[in-house]
């Protein structure tokens, strides 16, 4: 069953009362009394208590000591307002989430697994997690939990590995970057009409795929914070999906094909799904203007990045080392950028 688009995401008010009432009620009658994702429900057991509690989850300034901030919500069902499951997003990690517990936690009333409304509920929770800040999401269930690993990969998830959990069973922990961006993100978004082309190339300095994108007329054109427009009606991207790498470089024209800026992004990943390039962004990236400056961006974002525990020491430090050594590549390297980014713009333009 498909159940995209069947659910909201509502956070408890008394108007449910009486139905999370019911749905801990199910769960003890079958059996399970140790529930995923409610927030504490299984043990308070009082609803008024219960919802004390949760409300002063979503603040560092009222959680109980030693916890992280949270926000549960209740899985709800459109069509009948019934309460389906509910799921737990804790704001940041700390280490002993990082080890057995994640980001996320999520549970489904009995009567009602089976049909897809974990891997729902989970992609909405997704959406409030880019809100709060995650940009990477661990999510960790047990090896022998069939149904919750199906609904974590159905959202993206890759198991990074396996570790003993307390009861003797086994935990399995997986990532969700929300860092990933496909090469047809823009298409039908604030894009009103455009081109696209694809090529794929393979030579001495570049081995991949180039995405050609020809914004004939955009809803809203993009103006960054140094008031440069990188996005208005008639501009090109040429995006550079280097599988052998771990940069992907965005050359950026005008209405004119004058060149704006390339604009490299430090990637974890360079890779292609059903076709399509993508890149799962390490936050670090090196701009290289018009007239050749190199500067590089975002270190503020990696730092962060390090400090939620969304990356480990290593990543961090592999996110420098490739900064680094793509800066010494490009310095005083602008006319040889140009004509290599110049020869395939023509290239597209030409058909």
């Amino acid at each position: 069953m498909n159940a995209r688009d069947q659910l909201k995401l509502v956070f408890p008010t008394e108007e449910y009362k009486e139905q999370i009432e019911e749905y801990l009620k199910e769960h003890f009658e079958a059996g399970e009394y140790e529930l995923a994702g409610d927030g504490g429900l299984d043990r308070i057991k009082d609803f008024d208590d219960w919802l004390v509690k949760i409300k002063k989850d979503l603040s560092e300034e009222t959680i109980q000591e030693n916890r992280m901030p949270a926000t549960l919500f209740l899985g709800v069902r459109k069509s009948d307002n019934k309460v389906i499951g509910t799921i737990q997003i804790r704001h940041k990690l700390n280490e002993s989430l990082l080890k057995n517990g994640g980001h996320i936690g999520d549970g489904v009333r009995p009567s009602e697994r089976k049909k897809g409304y974990a891997t729902e509920m989970i992609r909405l929770a997704l959406e409030e997690c880019k809100k709060i800040g995650i940009d990477r999401v661990l999510m960790v269930c047990y090896k022998d939990n069939i149904g919750s690993r199906k609904s974590i990969i159905n959202n993206g998830g890759v198991l990074e590995n396996e570790l003993p959990a307390e009861d003797g069973k086994i935990d399995q922990r997986y990532w969700i970057s929300l860092k990933k961006r496909y090469a047809d993100r823009h298409v039908g978004r604030k894009v009103n009409k455009s081109k696209q082309k694809v090529m794929s190339v393979s030579e001495r300095y570049f081995t991949g795929d180039i995405y050609f994108y020809d914004f004939i007329e955009v809803e809203d054109k993009i103006v960054i914070p140094n008031g440069k427009c990188i996005m208005d009606n008639n501009y090109k991207w040429l995006e550079f999906y280097d599988y052998n790498s771990k940069v992907k470089l965005t050359a950026i024209y005008d209405e004119n094909n004058e060149i704006i800026e390339w604009y490299f992004d430090i990637a974890r990943e360079i890779g292609k799904e059903k076709d399509v390039p993508y890149e799962d962004d390490l936050y670090l990236d090196i701009v290289v203007t018009s007239t050749g400056e190199v500067i590089l961006l975002d270190e503020e974002e990696l730092k962060n990045a390090l400090n939620r525990m969304e990356i480990t020491n290593k990543e961090y430090e592999d996110a420098y080392k490739e900064a680094n050594q793509l800066m010494d590549r490009l310095s005083n390297k602008k006319e040889e950028l140009q004509e290599f980014t110049d020869k395939y713009l023509n290239d597209m333009l030409k058909e």
